[in-house]
């Protein structure tokens, strides 16, 4: 406690004090009224024979005399008694009151020591796991002299753990993560031992919840642990158990190397981190050539809607023809983007990312949206009664009010909503079959029609297809593939144009690049096709 705190204490003690002599006068005030009255009244008796010889009473100067000094003496005992004790009570209150403060000043100081203390572990610590921080982790590393002593940092980034939190609720899934990492670094501290980078007093710090990270020692500088990282590897590979509960956190361990890939502490962290982004593998050691593709993938997400808004994306339209008299009947917007400083991105480049990340839904609206306002344009090019078909993924079939978005926007354009068909990919139908179906039903019933795209690329079945409501089948172009040359495949694409006629569809192959593969495929009525042998994508204007 500084000198300020301590001579605040002592005013506050003093007023404290003074308060309390006045409360205690205050209260003792009749009683001391009290004791006067008694001794002036013992005084007065005392007086009185003076005052009857003063009215010419008989009295004698014996008895005045006696009379006088007793009144005195009782006056003055009763009025030192009096003063006496309320001296000393006011020295108990004062004792107490002093005691009081005291023990204040001593419960202020604990609570005060306390919040510093707690202040301090939050500072240090990560709020949910206890370990040591990102912050800490850094500052730890930043003392190592990696020129003398380097050292190899891993991340495990524990893939599953939104999985288990919202399959378990926060608190049970923390309250298990907790218990997996003590785990953890009982484990590092008794496998790796002096090798072992001590953070704070443990063996591991939290970056945050689903990425945690620890260090090892390396002899020299060709050292890379291969063997620690080994066992380490197959021990985040195992399950993790506890209490009735035995799973996995799909850990996926991303290892960097100081100093060679990164120039400081937080430039280490960051490989790690980056090399942990990769789940195809367990263990995964930095490469700049997967940060530089990670660089390029987080770049094209941020600038996606930037590239909507200033006409970097466009769409580009191929059509679809009747194989027997090659008269267009449709035609498919594909999305088209240059991007300043990659330059054009393909769209398998960037739209699966896109999925993932949640900025799909976006992408998708300005895709109708466009096709819609250029159908005139088509229209105009290639013939009345012509549909446009758009791309839908499995994020725009989950989207709550997307039946209501595209119909608004068809309507605003003054197209008919069977004037568009939505190619739906056999993988989106299948991730929720339930809640695909039903969306595909009630945009059937509003007029769309609807296609299964790249068929035979996933995993439906026959019962599952039959269920959607659907009025195109579009065969993947790997069926085309040497289908000239082996027999097998022409009875499988045989097999797969029947069973779009057993549901009624119309069924579009795709990928048809060249005069022989057309000639043979005119032999099946009614079939359509799209590929480069009627046209590439082109603008629906010049």
């Amino acid at each position: 406690m500084d000198s300020n705190t301590t001579s605040s204490d002592s005013t506050q003690l003093r007023k404290n004090i003074s308060l309390r002599v006045v409360d205690m006068f205050r209260w003792s005030l009749p009683l001391i009224l009290i004791l006067l009255a008694i001794a002036y009244g013992v005084l007065l008796v005392g007086l009185l024979p003076q005052a009857l010889e003063t009215y010419a009473l008989e009295t004698s100067e014996e008895l005045i005399r006696r009379a006088f000094i007793g009144g005195v003496v009782v006056f003055a005992l009763l009025f030192l008694t009096g003063g006496g004790y309320i001296l000393r009570s006011v020295r108990r209150q004062e004792r107490r009151k002093r005691l009081s403060i005291d023990m204040r000043i001593r419960q202020e100081q604990q609570v005060r020591s306390q919040i510093e203390h707690d202040y301090d572990r939050l500072l240090k610590s990560h709020r949910v796991t206890g370990k040591p921080n990102r912050a800490i982790l850094e500052e730890t590393l930043a003392t190592v002299d990696t020129s003398q002593n380097p050292y190899t940092l891993c991340m495990v980034r524990l893939c599953r753990f939104n999985e288990i939190e919202q399959a378990l609720g926060y608190r049970a899934a923390e309250d298990l993560l907790k218990s997996y990492l003590r785990q953890l670094n009982r484990y590092l501290k008794r496998i790796a031992g002096a090798r072992l980078v001590i953070i704070n007093g443990y063996g591991l710090a939290s970056v945050d919840t689903t990425n945690h990270a620890f260090a090892l020692y390396r002899e020299t500088h060709t050292d890379h642990v291969q063997d620690l990282l080994g066992e380490i590897r197959v021990w985040l590979a195992d399950n993790f158990r506890e209490g009735r509960f035995s799973f996995s956190w799909g850990p996926s361990l991303g290892v960097a190397h100081a100093p060679e890939h990164g120039a400081d502490a937080a430039g280490i962290l960051s490989s790690a981190g980056v090399a942990s982004l990769n789940t195809g593998q367990l263990l995964t050691v930095y490469d700049p050539a997967i940060a530089e593709w990670q660089y390029r993938q987080q770049v094209l997400m941020l600038d996606v809607e930037d590239g909507l808004a200033t006409n970097a994306m466009w769409l580009e339209y191929q059509p679809k023809v009747c194989i027997r008299d090659s008269r267009v009947r449709s035609v498919e917007a594909l999305i088209r983007w240059r991007h300043p400083e990659f330059g054009a991105v393909a769209p398998d480049q960037w739209i699966p990312l896109a999925e993932q990340v949640g900025v799909i839904h976006p992408v998708t609206l300005w895709v109708i949206e466009r096709a819609c306002s250029e159908h005139r344009h088509l229209v105009s090019r290639y013939g009345t009664d012509l549909s446009v078909a758009v791309n839908i993924s499995a994020v725009d079939l989950m989207h709550s009010g997307f039946e209501d978005e595209i119909s608004g926007i068809v309507a605003r354009h003054g197209m008919k909503t069977g004037d568009l068909i939505l190619e739906i990919t056999e993988t989106a139908m299948m991730t929720d079959p339930e809640i695909s179906g039903s969306v595909i039903h009630a945009l059937s019933r509003r007029g769309f029609r609807i296609a299964m795209d790249d068929f035979g690329t996933g995993h439906s079945s026959l019962g599952t297809l039959a269920s959607f409501d659907l009025d195109e089948l579009k065969i993947d172009r790997s069926f085309l593939k040497d289908i000239l040359a082996h027999p097998t495949r022409q009875r499988i694409f045989r097999a797969a144009l029947e069973l779009g006629e057993a549901l009624d569809l119309d069924v579009v192959v795709e990928g048809v690049e060249d005069k022989a593969v057309v000639c043979w495929l005119q032999q099946f009525p009614g079939l359509f096709g799209q590929g480069y042998y009627w046209g590439r994508p082109e603008p629906a204007s010049p």
